[in-house]
């Protein structure tokens, strides 16, 4: 989430503005009602999930040698994949699933594209920008997809680009979609829907399980893009494991969830990467999305 974004949240949403203050002012303060909440979700100790956002035919040529990484740590990566493009690298993604990774539903329709004058990919298909028909049918889409090349029908889904679709209404549509289609979870939301409502819950319909913030401002992502490949990026590849590691400190000591997710190409070639999982690895439980359904539900 982008700092107009947050800018706009914290105009119209006071709550949302106390808790970006206090994230930045007294980080462990504003996780103090986090274990209370994570403990009554049902949640008995501190649990990491990694997933994968593969967005683009990049991640196709480096997923099986992050995911083999992975492995040998004892982590299981969950992925989220376009259905364009879960065709398109059905062979590797298949070799993943066949190691139990679990694959989530992530539309159906590429939301990037290669822009030649940059050189880069770029976001495109935002779903807060298109008519809740069309997100309808992208949904139902991914949802076949994931059903034909993987073998298996998905439990859960994570919107394309889902810091732009947060409002209370948006996600209410996403989870009475996803409801009709028989899904037990989503992870579509921002840290700051963990601050407020604890890192599982049902508010909107469904499981929600958002994902972690920074160790040093946990209202924000840790994103690998923001870390690793951004050309306009404020942190550094070893701020990475020290924001993950952070969070994991204030959380070591209850009940949570450490929800992180990377783009495999941003980090294949990151040996901090691999470092931090190891590090989080000793303080938390790997476990999948499927996992943690069964201790909160």
């Amino acid at each position: 989430m982008g700092v107009i974004s947050k800018i706009k949240i914290a105009a119209s949403d006071p709550i949302f503005a106390g808790y970006a203050a206090l994230s930045r002012l007294h980080p462990s303060g504003a996780l103090t009602g986090y274990r209370a909440k994570a403990a009554r979700a049902g949640l008995d100790r501190l649990y990491l999930v990694l997933s994968f956002d593969c967005d683009t035919p990049e991640d196709i040529e480096v997923a099986w040698d992050v995911h083999e990484g992975l492995l040998r740590l004892g982590i299981c990566a969950s992925y989220a994949v376009p259905g364009a493009l879960l065709e398109e690298g059905a062979d590797v993604y298949r070799r993943i699933a066949a190691t139990g990774a679990e694959f989530l539903n992530h539309g159906g329709r590429n939301h990037t594209y290669f822009d030649v004058e940059r050189g880069a990919y770029r976001s495109n298909f935002f779903y807060d920008q298109q008519p809740r028909e069309m997100l309808k049918r992208d949904i139902e889409e991914g949802d076949r997809i994931v059903t034909e090349v993987i073998g298996r029908k998905p439990d859960g889904y994570r919107t394309p680009h889902f810091g732009t679709f947060q409002h209370a209404d948006q996600l209410q549509f996403l989870h009475a979609v996803l409801r009709g289609l028989q899904y037990t979870y989503s992870t579509s939301t921002t840290p700051f829907a963990g601050l407020r409502y604890g890192p599982a819950f049902t508010r909107y319909g469904l499981m929600e399980f958002p994902v972690s913030g920074q160790g040093g401002n946990p209202l924000s992502i840790l994103d690998s893009w923001g870390c690793f490949r951004a050309p306009d990026r404020v942190l550094a590849a070893e701020d990475y494991k020290r924001e993950a590691l952070g969070m994991a400190r204030h959380l070591a000591s209850g009940p949570g969830i450490l929800n992180y997710y990377a783009d495999p190409c941003h980090v294949a070639d990151q040996p901090i990467f691999f470092e931090t999982m190891a590090e989080l690895t000793k303080i938390a439980k790997p476990v999948a999305y499927h996992d943690l359904m069964e201790l909160v539900s």
